[in-house]
């Protein structure tokens, strides 16, 4: 793990916790301290301490005081909470998008799935991701609501851990992109009703798939796993 110029140290210390976890480097549930991880990334204390603290805010860690942080394990539970709670903002947000979007706002939708679409072609997961991420952010931008695009932000960020597991062994990374594109084109072309229903599709497939990774993380049986995510994500998901 180390620090890069590119952007704030923060922001380099929640990635490099995040690539720490995504290579096993750092576990759910072990003592770590912010001295251990500043050595490591050969950086100061503060912005050590500064990204620990946002990834507290999201819900990824836990402090324990005079003693460190801990990798905090996200549960089938939350995974399917937090995807409910996105399809019930981001269903609205995609069809509203989808009705409000001038010319300009159409290629800011167009640049974030061609560049998503180019990254998955060069084998990058985490630019794919990133893509991903921002095409989520500009439609809710477009939809009008801030509040909405900062809470998506943040519970993304709680089931990042596991969306990057999922989408490196479980798929190839062509495929996270690809589940876009019914959605794009329906915003693309302006169909609002289609936009909302491409949008929910998607945050299923994407719920089953990480409610899917919680359940191995806790050592459940793969031949058990397709059917406990499916009911755990129906019963979550129910009147969304």
């Amino acid at each position: 793990m180390t620090a890069t110029t590119q952007s704030s140290l923060a922001v380099q210390v929640m990635a490099a916790v995040r690539r720490a976890v995504m290579a096993g480097q750092m576990e759910p549930g072990r003592l770590y301290s912010v001295q251990q991880l500043a050595s490591v990334m050969n950086v100061s204390r503060s912005p050590v301490r500064e990204g620990l603290l946002r990834l507290g805010e999201a819900g990824l860690i836990r402090f324990h005081r005079n003693r460190g942080f801990e990798i905090v394990e996200v549960s089938p539970t939350d995974v399917a909470q937090i995807l409910a709670v996105r399809t019930a903002m981001e269903v609205p947000a995609a069809r509203r998008a989808a009705g409000l979007a001038q010319p300009p706002d159409l290629e800011r939708v167009r640049a974030q799935w061609e560049a998503m679409h180019a990254a998955a072609r060069a084998q990058d997961l985490e630019a794919t991701a990133g893509a991903d991420e921002g095409l989520h952010l500009v439609l809710l931008e477009l939809a009008g609501n801030e509040q909405a695009a900062r809470l998506v932000e943040r519970l993304r960020a709680t089931t990042s851990f596991l969306g990057v597991v999922t989408a490196t062994t479980l798929r190839p990374v062509g495929e996270l992109a690809g589940e876009h594109d019914a959605l794009v084109q329906a915003v693309l072309g302006q169909d609002g009703d289609a936009a909302g229903e491409a949008m929910r599709e998607h945050l299923a497939s994407t719920a089953e798939r990480q409610i899917g990774q919680a359940l191995r993380a806790r050592g459940t049986p793969e031949q058990d796993v397709p059917d406990l995510a499916g009911r755990i994500w129906r019963e979550a998901s129910a009147g969304y």
